[in-house]
């Protein structure tokens, strides 16, 4: 709240010291791979079929069509003056150098693309010479926004997922134990690294947890090994490498028995998971982190981890991008109350996310993809701040929030010299069978 109420004030001081009015029109550029010169007479006459809809006119037609919703819908509700051009640039080098020519360009307010890297950074040039800001809407890579302060990149690094994680665990896993799971001792070193040194930082050195409790879960525990027929000590349970005496637990219902958490290193190619049980708890939770980027990995630790939870309660924090990862059962995921941190969650509940699919469908007469999501939200938070902000859009940035489908844009500059990159990760939590989002205390 304290955060919300900085952010509002410090807008408010902009807009009272630079006089911010909006601009009677704002031309806008739209450079988004279309692929023209492929549809022929040939191409619209071909039986509509998967192949075609696979081919290239179609690969980010849905990002234009979202675009195109949004503008309309700006251009409607916020009485906006939109002077909109569209050039088809994909990643053919040529056609950049076609667009930076047309004497429109140079009096843009703002330009959105191109998607490639290539023509991207010949626009971006453009951009910088005459003082245009450019939204980059696909790649992930910082250096884009390098010494160039009107360069806005919109899909969050890799590393900028360490400012959730930090507060998700400082909030609501500080009295676990924890495993860090690296795919292999190749994994991304330094972000593994920084993992460590948070969660180092934030977990309490001791977890204190009421005897009652403990006498609860050694009887399940007794229950299900008499059920499977193992043999056990009845006066002893072996947990977090300690041996604890069941009849002094019995008398001292009302104490409470001090845990050590640990937090433990697993190289996963070399060792497995073979470390777990010298150090799980079957008493409170463990905190698993999860980092790879194979399918391979991410199918083994979900099958085993699966296997770990008939013993100790687990949660699993999977990195960086594992929504990327299809086929891994949602029957497992929820059994070990798996996070997962995405640069795009759609809320399918939301109204305001039926209102976009219908508006979607009766325009187009077909269901709309992840990039007409991110073409709406893109193009609806940007021509909404354009049309508000005018030539100081970039400084209000920091400080612009609004609603959007799939996504939060928090925009930070790494340095005076450079552009802004979009930080902000939905971070959802699967729960029963609905994936819930989880607030982390990063939320504007």
């Amino acid at each position: 709240m304290i955060k919300k109420i900085l952010n509002i004030a410090i807008c408010l001081c902009f807009l009272a010291s630079a006089e911010v009015k909006a601009q009677d029109t704002c031309h806008v550029a739209l450079m988004v791979p279309l692929y023209l010169e492929q549809v022929d007479e040939a191409f619209w006459e071909a039986e509509p079929s998967n192949k075609t809809l696979l081919a290239k006119p179609f690969s980010f037609l849905h990002f234009y069509e979202g675009f195109m919703i949004a503008a309309d819908s700006v251009v409607k509700s916020r009485n906006m003056k939109l002077d909109l051009k569209v050039y088809d640039v994909d990643n053919d080098v040529k056609k950049a150098d076609s667009a930076i020519i047309d004497p429109w360009l140079a009096n843009a307010d703002m330009i959105v693309g191109p998607f490639y890297l290539k023509p991207f950074n010949v626009v971006k040039n453009f951009a910088s010479e005459h003082n245009i800001p450019i939204v980059n809407p696909i790649t992930p890579r910082s250096e884009i926004v390098d010494s160039c302060t009107n360069v806005i990149k919109i899909k969050p690094s890799l590393e900028s997922q360490l400012v959730p994680l930090d507060s998700l665990i400082k909030n609501n896993y500080h009295a676990n134990n924890v495993f860090i799971i690296r795919e292999s001792k190749y994994s991304d070193t330094l972000i593994v690294n920084k993992i460590n040194e948070i969660v180092q930082r934030n977990i309490d050195s001791v977890s204190y947890v009421g005897n009652k409790h403990i006498s609860k879960v050694i009887k399940n525990n007794h229950k299900r090994w008499k059920y499977l027929k193992m043999e056990f000590d009845q006066t002893e349970f072996l947990t977090d490498n300690v041996k604890l005496d069941v009849e002094y637990l019995k008398r001292n219902q009302d104490d409470s028995t001090a845990f050590e958490n640990q937090i433990v290193n697993i190289n996963y190619e070399r060792d497995s998971l073979n470390f777990v049980n010298d150090y799980a708890s079957s008493m409170r939770n463990n905190l698993f982190i999860v980092y790879g980027t194979d399918k391979v990995f991410a199918n083994e630790i979900v099958n085993k981890v699966t296997k770990l939870i008939e013993n100790y309660p687990i949660t699993v924090i999977m990195l960086p991008e594992w929504s990327k990862f299809d086929r891994l059962f949602n029957d497992n995921l929820m059994k070990m109350h798996a996070i997962y941190f995405d640069d795009d969650f759609i809320d399918y509940q939301s109204i305001r996310t039926e209102h976009f699919i219908c508006k979607f469908r009766n325009r187009y007469e077909t269901e709309p993809n992840d990039f007409a999501y991110q073409g709406f939200d893109i193009g609806w938070y940007f021509l909404t701040a354009l049309n508000t902000f005018g030539g100081y859009m970039l400084d209000y940035l920091p400080y612009y929030n609004i609603q959007l489908i799939e996504t939060q844009f928090h925009f930070q500059k790494k340095s005076e010299e450079s552009g802004y990159e979009n930080t902000f990760w939905n971070v959802y939590q699967f729960k029963g069978y609905n994936k819930v989002i989880l607030k982390t205390g990063c939320e504007k």
